[in-house]
């Protein structure tokens, strides 16, 4: 075996590349397509078959839902009948006249309201043991009534739902009728109840099914069909040897053709004896008619198509040769050292056409990568230290370190001339200019943060007395976290310049520090002078414009702005909310750090 394996392996590497070509097409693809292209047209046909016993099978199940429905119905309509105390002092009481008896049966109208709203039920008869006027539907059992059968099954069943196919009594006509013996409160028969099913409900259950659908009581007798010839008999196409509460579908015969039949077999609620079967007659022949067409037509196809594309591979792999060779020459080339190929492939088919496109886009590319690269990394690096030098120049702003020196000085004199107010005041601006002293790229602890703002507030209450006030609210769980240090206190002493000194009234300011799911929300707000709609619109644009900057030497929302996005994303930073002569709100995005970096 592996000596002739490797002959023809020899034999293979003999052969052109066109005789390989054809005979790969031969081997790998027609002779395999036209095989699968027979198989998948018989299994077409087993799919055809399938869909169509799945589409019964959901049909039956549908249909035997909704029959299960108006079973159940009739079962508690029943019920209702067999415990109805009326329904006892109706038939248990003494009546002197005719008269009495008419007036009973017009006081209990309870079978009249089942007619009026359940189009389920036919009618409904009950058929007494007592001896009283008949109508319509009290039918006194007499002689001949009791010594039928479906009328001895019933009293035998002593109050079990019993199921029949039984005759209507006063017109004859055939129904599917529930019979139960209804007993008094000293368990005596007082009768047996008969509801038939209305044959009309049951059309229309069964109309729209694709199939021939059958419905069967006890495998023994057809108690509905589109047919009235087959009402009341048995059904020859079911075995005796359903399951209850079984589907299942058999290979049979109807009216001398093949078929599947499909059969829902179940046992309706409180019914302990009877079964009904839900039956699907699916011909074979009709479902397969169209399914034969297709295989006939396909295979004829497949034939034909086999032909051209004998015929189209034949030029292909000529083709194909020519340009091979072309290839061969070119690889020539550049086997000798001379990589400046010149040389195209002939054509304009998607070969050729991205062989020289790839060429040229090839060096194209890495051109403008070498370029963008190279261009995106002078930007990034020119940004960062555009960043320091403005962060560096911000601090050295912010924070002379000799006017902390003179400070404390002026709060030793202050102490030394007992003017405590004064050295307190002293106290807290160097606390803050301390602070300022430390590097602005750490970040530090809400708590800290917090205390600083308080000695800011603290001073301007002090400068401004009763005219000031200001709140600080931190949840207790926020001072585990940490943030950029000066990043709360310019929002405050915008909210003191830009809103409160131009106000006339009393001054307010509020900060809140929350803690959310994601992120930690700071809120600055105020009840100043307020921003107007186009100056907010344009400080909100101005905010986010890298290159801007601020004007003076104040530390501005865009320093914040800008310095949170850079340390810590696009996800954060500041967004505000003003209306004009109420107030403003500033409200800051962070993340959750419990750590310094």
């Amino acid at each position: 075996m592996v000596k002739w394996l490797s002959f023809i392996v020899k034999w293979l590497d003999h052969l052109k590349v066109r005789h390989k070509l054809l005979g790969i097409f031969l081997v790998v693809t027609a002779i395999p397509i036209l095989i699968a292209g027979a198989y998948l047209s018989y299994g077409t046909r087993e799919i055809v078959l399938d869909n169509s016993l799945r589409e019964a099978s959901a049909s039956m199940e549908k249909l035997q839902g909704n029959f299960e429905v108006i079973l159940s119905r009739i079962i508690n309509i029943s019920d209702m009948i067999f415990l109805s105390p009326e329904m006892r002092q109706l038939l248990q009481n003494d009546y002197d006249s005719p008269l009495e008896m008419y007036n009973a049966y017009n006081r209990y109208p309870v079978f009249r309201d089942y007619l009026k709203y359940y189009d389920e039920i036919e009618t409904i008869q009950f058929f007494m043991t007592k001896e009283m006027i008949t109508n319509s539907q009290f039918i006194y059992a007499n002689d001949h009534i009791q010594k039928q059968d479906w009328y001895m099954d019933a009293i035998d069943r002593q109050g079990k739902i019993y199921w029949d196919y039984k005759n209507e009594h006063w017109t004859g006509k055939s129904f599917l009728a529930l019979n139960r013996a209804i007993y008094g409160q000293g368990d005596e028969l007082l009768g047996v109840l008969v509801i038939y099913i209305s044959q009309d409900k049951l059309k229309t259950l069964m109309s729209g099914q694709p199939y021939n659908v059958f419905l069967t009581l006890d495998e023994q007798t057809i108690i509905y069909n589109h047919s009235a010839e087959y009402l009341g008999k048995r059904p020859l196409f079911l075995p005796h040897s359903l399951e209850i509460n079984d589907t299942t579908v058999l290979d049979g015969q109807f009216e001398g053709d093949s078929v599947k039949i499909n059969v829902h077999s179940f046992q309706p609620e409180k019914s302990l004896e009877n079964t009904f079967q839900v039956s699907a007659i699916i011909p074979l022949e009709e479902v397969m008619k169209k399914p034969n067409e297709v295989f006939t037509r396909g295979f004829l196809i497949m034939l034909g198509i086999f032909a051209v594309s004998l015929v189209l591979i034949q030029i292909f792999i000529y083709n194909f040769h020519k340009r091979v060779q072309y290839l061969h020459e070119a690889m020539d080339q550049v086997a000798q050292g001379d990589f400046a190929i010149t040389y195209n492939v002939k054509g304009n088919d998607e070969i050729s056409n991205a062989f020289r496109g790839l060429k040229e886009t090839s060096i194209s590319i890495q051109k403008m990568i070498d370029e963008v690269y190279v261009h995106k990394l002078k930007e990034e690096k020119w940004k960062r230290k555009q960043k320091e030098i403005d962060f560096k120049m911000l601090a050295s702003q912010i924070n002379p370190h000799f006017l902390y020196n003179t400070l404390e000085m002026i709060r030793m004199k202050a102490l030394m001339n007992k003017d405590p107010e004064v050295a307190q005041l002293v106290k807290m601006l160097s606390k803050m200019m301390r602070s300022s002293l430390e590097r602005t790229d750490r970040l530090i602890s809400i708590e800290k943060e917090t205390e600083l703002i308080s000695y800011y507030l603290q001073i301007q209450q002090m400068r401004f007395g009763e005219d000031f006030s200001y709140h600080v609210e931190v949840e207790e769980t926020l001072k585990k976290y940490y943030i950029l240090p000066l990043i709360i206190q310019p929002l405050v002493e915008n909210a003191m310049i830009h809103g409160l000194e131009a106000k006339e009234d009393r001054g307010f300011i509020r900060i809140v520090l929350l803690e959310r799911k994601d992120f930690l929300e700071i809120e600055v707000t105020d009840n100043g002078v307020g921003i107007p709609r186009d100056t907010l619109k344009e400080i909100q644009e101005r905010m986010d414009v890298e290159t801007y900057q601020s004007e003076g030497n104040r530390i501005g929302l865009h320093n914040v702005q800008q310095r949170i996005k850079l340390y810590h994303g696009k996800d954060y930073g500041l967004t505000i909310e003003s209306i004009h002569g109420l107030g403003t709100t500033v409200h800051m995005k962070l993340p959750k750090i419990e750590h310094d970096r």
